[in-house]
C-alpha cells in the first residue's frame, strides 16, 4: 500500500495534488490570521471547519441522489442476445 501511494505521489499529478493543497493550507493560514485568536479560539474553528465539512458532505450526497433519480430507469440487467437475428 505504500509503494502505491509513494507512486501516485512522485507522479506528476500527485505532484500537482499536493503542491495545490500546500497552497490551500498556506492562503488559510494568510486568511486566518488574526492577531486576537487565541488557542481557545481554535477550537471554534476546528468544530466550524468539522460542521461545514459535514454540511457540504449532506448537501453533494442530496444533490447526488436527486440527479440519479432523475435520469431515466435504465435495466438492471444486460442482455447477451443480439437484437439483429436472422430469419
Amino acid at each position: 500500500m505504500f509503494q502505491l501511494f509513494d507512486l501516485i505521489m512522485t507522479s506528476p499529478i500527485g505532484v500537482f495534488i499536493a503542491g495545490m493543497a500546500q497552497d490551500v493550507i498556506y492562503a488559510a493560514l494568510i486568511v486566518s490570521d488574526c492577531d486576537e485568536c487565541g488557542f481557545n479560539d481554535l477550537g471554534k474553528l476546528l468544530f466550524g471547519g468539522v460542521l461545514a465539512a459535514i454540511i457540504v458532505g449532506v448537501a453533494v450526497s442530496i444533490l447526488l441522489r436527486r440527479a440519479k433519480r432523475s435520469r431515466p430507469d435504465e435495466s438492471q440487467f444486460v442482455s447477451i442476445r443480439s437484437s439483429h437475428t436472422k430469419q
